[in-house]
């Protein structure tokens, strides 16, 4: 008779530690809490591998110009890429992307630019170049598509802006050019300011001899 009694004791206390147990889960669901073991840790970094958005002091990487967010209409003309240390750089324009190597001693792991019909970033090295006459930030005037149909597509049906199909190499070329071009003048331009000082140095001689 002990040992029924003994074990009905045991059963009441316990259902009455699980009551317990359910009450205090539930008393914390309603603070707004949820019990430790259903705790969900989000990844604020979702997004760490793939391409970013321009925040509002990124500028050029190569000119220093304003880069174009997506919602601006110079925003599908936006370049970014992904050096080997894991850091994002954008470019306002396509050949501030390519010449960018040319200047600084830089390599990307990866590069994409904007579709020109959807804004969303492509692999830069899939993309299709079209030529037209389009008002990009640095006036090369390329916009990408993410294949050869939307690219065939806008040409033929933007007959006014003179579009033609390009290749990355025709970008290159031009920003080469580009970029040789503004070495040249930044070279002279040292080279009449050297020439200046030499003058100003003889001038100060002379002054310095004429005073004696």
């Amino acid at each position: 008779m002990k040992k029924f009694f003994a074990v009905m004791i045991a059963f009441f206390l316990l259902i009455i530690v699980s009551a317990c147990g359910d009450e205090a889960a539930e008393n914390e669901q309603k603070d707004g809490q949820e019990p430790a073991a259903t705790e969900v840790k989000h990844n604020h970094d979702d997004h760490a591998d793939g391409p970013h958005e321009p925040g509002a002091d990124d500028v050029c990487a190569f000119c220093n110009m304003k880069v174009y967010k997506e919602a601006d209409p110079m925003g599908v003309f936006t370049a970014q890429a992904k050096t080997k240390d894991g850091e994002y750089v954008f470019f306002d324009d396509s050949g501030c992307l390519l010449n960018i190597t040319r200047r600084d001693d830089v390599e990307f792991e990866e590069n994409w630019v904007r579709d020109y019909i959807t804004s969303e970033w492509i692999e830069a090295d899939s993309a299709i170049p079209v030529k037209a006459d389009l008002k990009t930030p640095m006036k090369y005037g390329y916009a990408f598509f993410t294949d050869n149909e939307s690219a065939e597509k806008f040409i033929s049906e933007n007959g006014n802006k003179n579009p033609a199909m390009a290749t990355w190499e025709q970008i290159d070329q031009i920003a080469n050019e580009r970029y040789m071009k503004k070495m040249k003048m930044n070279g002279d331009s040292m080279d009449k300011d050297q020439d200046q000082d030499q003058e100003n140095d003889i001038h100060s001689d002379s002054e310095e001899e004429s005073g004696h």
